[in-house]
């Protein structure tokens, strides 16, 4: 990945939706270069993706839950964690944490739902809930 590869990939990541004539004005190459080296970069797998970030509603809340299991792979309680649909968010994580999860729910009883079925998964040993207050940054 050389510098104009880079250079493609923060622009896109600051706006998916600009054009490949667009980005090619801005660092310099041909649409056609661009459109190829986009396509070289979806191909192995660099940009995995477009998608639409929606404007959550201000009402409402968000929280983050860090879990631990006593043994076993945490991917084995995916489909599990899935199916709480205030869900948003499940990392496997490295450290004093096995798994962040983070949820939004339209109220704190809601979220209080949230955590009683989080705390009913197998082999937990410990669950610590972190409120969002404010968002700060966004990318």
């Amino acid at each position: 990945m050389d510098k104009f590869d880079q250079q493609i990939i923060s622009l896109l990541t600051d706006n998916a939706r600009q054009s490949n004539a667009e980005i090619a004005r801005k660092i310099g190459l041909s649409r056609t270069a661009i459109s190829s080296r986009i396509q070289k970069l979806e191909e192995k797998g660099i940009i995995c993706g477009y998608r639409v970030e929606v404007q959550q509603p201000s009402i409402g809340v968000g929280a983050y839950f860090h879990i631990n299991f006593s043994h076993g792979s945490c991917e084995e309680l995916v489909p599990l964690i899935s199916a709480i649909s205030p869900v948003r968010e499940c990392h496997s994580a490295i450290g004093d944490i096995d798994m962040i999860i983070y949820a939004q729910a339209e109220s704190m009883e809601q979220m209080e739902e949230v955590r009683c079925r989080l705390e009913s998964l197998p082999r937990l040993t410990s669950i610590t809930t972190k409120a969002v207050y404010k968002k700060l940054i966004s990318r």
